[in-house]
């Protein structure tokens, strides 16, 4: 999660210095706005179990699957299906 946020930054300096935005950056940036707000807003104190499980809905909100280069073990046991079936 991480690594796609420090990539979303970089995705919000092409956005402010004006040039044209893939659709990944798009993806990165609609990602880093959800992560901001969710995760390290200060005033959200989750559990880590509940941080983790929110981790796994806002990066399948934003994201397939197979852009994000998680393990398939570990995909396959937290993914949510619900939001990309």
């Amino acid at each position: 999660m991480i690594r796609l946020y420090a990539d979303s930054k970089k995705a919000r300096e092409r956005q402010g210095m004006g040039f044209k935005l893939s659709r990944w950056d798009e993806k990165l940036l609609r990602y880093s706005y959800l992560f901001e707000d969710k995760m390290m807003n200060l005033q959200v104190n989750l559990p880590l179990e509940k941080a983790l499980d929110l981790g796994w809905i806002i990066l399948a909100e934003c994201f397939d699957l197979e852009e994000i280069g998680i393990k398939k073990v570990l995909a396959d046991k937290y993914w949510p299906r619900e939001l990309n079936p």
